[in-house]
């Protein structure tokens, strides 16, 4: 029992090491696909074996696929994206305490709807017509950006 345990004790800083690099990630960002052709991907990948050198890998696309599929979670699963004083859970009273254990000025932030912030960061009131002025909005649709913008607006 005792070299078991020994024996674990010796791997646990790789361990950690290890999923700290998976825990708080995407499988694969965008920018480090390099190329993909027919049937072959390339992307930028970085090997902790070999003093962190930054390197380039070339799968088949089918290969490529399998390897990010390992990374969905199964369903009930959750990603972590933070842990500790920062979690999800308690974390407004976890924060509000420790700025007090630390005589840090609590901030307290107005909530505002979206329309009240972009006025405020553009000066202008999107409940109102750019035209007339007129408060009666209605919704119509903007088809030049990608994905449709639905816009408030008072008049046509």
């Amino acid at each position: 029992m005792e070299e078991h345990s020994s024996y674990t004790g010796v791997y646990i800083d790789f361990v950690v090491e290890y999923l700290g690099r998976y825990t708080h990630r995407v499988a694969i960002s965008n920018k480090r696909i390099i190329n993909i052709e027919k049937n072959t991907v390339s992307f930028k990948w970085r090997d902790y074996k070999d003093n962190s050198k930054q390197k380039v890998m070339t799968l088949s696309a089918e290969e490529f696929i399998r390897r990010f599929l390992i990374h969905i979670l199964p369903n009930g699963f959750m990603k972590i994206r933070h842990y500790g004083l920062l979690g999800n859970r308690n974390k407004t009273t976890k924060l509000k305490l420790c700025k007090l254990l630390t005589h840090t000025s609590l901030l307290m932030r107005e909530k505002s709807s979206t329309l009240q912030l972009i006025q405020k960061l553009i000066g202008k009131d999107l409940t109102k017509c750019p035209n007339c002025g007129s408060e009666k909005p209605r919704q119509c649709m903007s088809l030049g950006k990608s994905p449709p913008v639905i816009i408030r607006s008072a008049c046509v």
